[in-house]
């Protein structure tokens, strides 16, 4: 089944929600003052079943002036626009302005409904289709349809239904498979449910029990129930109107512009870098009113450092939550002129500078390059992104589209993927070019240690651990850099630090005596090697982890006479049956403080089992050095 919006646009009083009703029998004006006046103040709403395998959701909007907050909150998430002008007045300024708005927002699909033909004898006909025509030669409805009806006899409505339902074929299905968003256009109380919001869900799909998040706040709710055009339904996929009975929120918590939607499946910020087209040029600076979605918001507009009036900073009074390619409709906050419209492409950065790869973005936006668009979001962040994070940021994208674009650039080597991450090339090459200066810095520094510690290269690295980790793995595969416990070390490094290794080992054999049990401490390293304190600590620190140095409990001990005691306890046990702490203390000469840590350490590592007071042979056998 395909689901789509339609959305009614033109001046008032020119049969749009007549013609709705003559469509589909329902009528949309619901509040009180609406049917008094005979006007459209707020939207309304409307299901047109079309064929079998598809419906669609209309949307209802005034055409008054003074309600063009309301037009503009139901016109951002239609797929197909209807365009109304009535036949005895042709086109007035609401047809030119809401057609101006649709152009603005990147509607591509629609037809003209020339209304009330019953009015205007055939002759006059001919002259309202030529303006029409004139009007529309460069807008996406230069090619559309222009149906003649008549609202009052229903003359014409089963040749417009038909034209809605050929038109409606060709317009691209919703991406299903993406994440769930649906900008909110009503919320209210049922008695015995409470919370319901309704809304047009732009993608994905939405269950029963699920959890959303409201946005910008990011409060979780659940989903207790759907219905769809006062149906209840088990699912609501991309293109329907919806409305959703939500728990874990109050309604005043709740009002219309706020996106409902998976969590963490678009961007939050009051700070919005955009691309803007101008009816004419604006002041910098200047107050404006920014309608996205189903929302209103206040702010300024400030034009970015070294860039034309195209690409300007968006400075918002509240958070907005939305994605790259959200289009809305800006206006002067005072006197409320249009003004022209924007497409946002990331969260703004305080230096009010647009680099090359947002740029790039604007341009692949405008195109509908998929791929553009992924490679430009990638290569605008200074840090590897996830999968998940990089779905956030190109929602515009559908799911579809967004595999078929990565694997189009890790095929052309433009990216590459590290685990769950992906780096553009340029920022795999620049992090290996920082780590190897600051490995050869270390070494060249500290050559007697055998690497830098990890966690002190990711902190210079300045990148998130998992990133981290999967850059390393990388780099140590490729045989850039070795690893061994907390510390990394360029490849080259290795056999240098081998040589050093094994002179440090013969200075330390010379210096001790395998026979005989001592806690080795930094004081004895120092008078050993004749090194002063500081590096004495770095000397017994790498001893440890080289393994010549052994940690017995609380004890420091020479791994060679871990060794040697290693083969005496197993000769004594092999001969004797076992041995207590007092035979193990005067065969080694020792004192117990020093004897009991060594058998303790043995029965760790399952070489002595402690039987009461007598340790026997365990099932392993420990091999400490050569």
């Amino acid at each position: 089944m395909k689901y789509l919006i339609i959305g009614t646009a033109g001046h008032v009083d020119h049969g749009k929600t007549a013609l709705i009703k003559a469509l589909t029998g329902q009528e949309t004006d619901r509040l009180k003052e609406e049917k008094e006046r005979g006007i459209s103040i707020d939207l309304g709403f409307a299901f047109l079943p079309l064929a079998e395998d598809l419906a669609a959701g209309i949307v209802d909007v005034p055409g008054h002036e003074r309600f063009l907050k309301n037009m503009l909150a139901g016109t951002g998430s239609i797929d197909l626009a209807m365009l109304v002008v009535a036949a005895d007045e042709g086109v007035m300024p609401q047809t030119r302005e809401h057609l101006a708005m649709l152009e603005l927002y990147g509607i591509r699909h629609g037809l003209i409904a020339l209304n009330k033909i019953d009015k205007v004898e055939p002759d006059w006909l001919e002259l309202v289709e030529a303006e029409i025509r004139t009007e529309v030669q460069h807008t996406f409805l230069a090619q559309a349809p222009i149906c003649r009806v008549s609202a009052a006899t229903g003359q014409g409505i089963q040749e417009l239904l038909a034209a809605l339902r050929q038109l409606s074929e060709t317009v691209p299905a919703r991406d299903r498979r993406g994440p769930f968003r649906m900008w909110i256009d009503r919320v209210f109380n049922v008695k015995g449910h409470g919370l319901v919001v309704t809304g047009s869900a732009l993608t994905g799909s939405v269950s029963s029990g699920d959890s959303l998040a409201l946005y910008p706040q990011g409060q979780e709710v659940r989903v207790r129930g759907l219905e769809w055009h006062d149906r209840k339904v088990a699912r609501i996929y991309a293109g329907q109107r919806a409305a959703l009975n939500l728990a874990g929120a109050e309604q005043e918590e709740v009002a219309r512009g706020m996106l409902l939607s998976q969590a963490d499946c678009s961007q939050v910020s009051n700070r919005w870098d955009a691309f803007l087209i101008w009816r004419e040029e604006p002041a910098n600076g200047i107050r404006v009113r920014l309608h996205l979605g189903t929302g209103e918001y206040i702010g300024r507009l400030y034009r970015n450092k070294g860039e034309t009036f195209n690409f300007m900073q968006l400075v918002l009074e509240q958070a907005l939550s939305a994605t790259a390619g959200d289009r809305g409709i800006l206006r002067l906050y005072s006197p409320q002129k249009l003004l022209g419209g924007v497409m946002l492409l990331a969260p703004g950065r305080l230096s009010r500078r647009i680099s090359p790869a947002r740029r790039d973005l604007a341009t692949a936006l405008k195109r509908g390059d998929s791929q553009g668009i992924l490679q430009a979001v990638i290569l605008d962040e200074l840090q590897p992104l996830s999968t998940g994070e990089l779905l956030r940021r190109t929602g515009y994208l559908s799911a579809a589209s967004f595999d078929t674009a990565l694997e189009g650039l890790l095929k052309a080597n433009k990216v590459m993927r590290l685990d769950s991450f992906i780096f553009s090339i340029s920022l795999y090459d620049r992090l290996w070019s920082v780590a190897r200066e600051i490995l050869q810095d270390f070494h060249r520094i500290q050559p007697e240690k055998a690497g830098m510690e990890r966690e002190g290269l990711r902190q210079k690295l300045q990148i998130g651990e998992k990133e981290y980790a999967s850059l390393l793995h990388s780099w140590e595969t490729a045989g850039r850099i070795k690893t061994g416990g907390a510390v990394v070390a360029l490849e080259s490094h290795a056999s240098r630090h081998g040589c050093w290794q094994k002179n440090t080992a013969e200075q330390l054999a010379q210096a001790m005596d395998a026979t005989k049990l001592d806690h080795i401490d930094v004081s004895r390293i120092e008078a050993i090697f004749a090194l002063p304190g500081h590096k004495a600590e770095v000397m017994y620190e790498q001893l440890i982890r080289q393994g010549a140095l052994i940690r017995v409990g609380d004890l420091c001990v020479y791994s060679k006479t871990i060794q040697y005691i290693v083969d005496l306890i197993q000769r004594c046990i092999q001969e004797k049956g076992g041995i207590t702490v007092a035979e193990f203390r005067d065969m080694l000469q020792t004192s117990r403080k020093m004897a009991v840590p060594v058998l303790e350490y043995c029965d760790m590592h399952k070489y002595t089992i402690r039987d009461g007071d007598i340790r026997r042979l365990g099932p392993k056998t420990l091999k400490v050095s050569e």
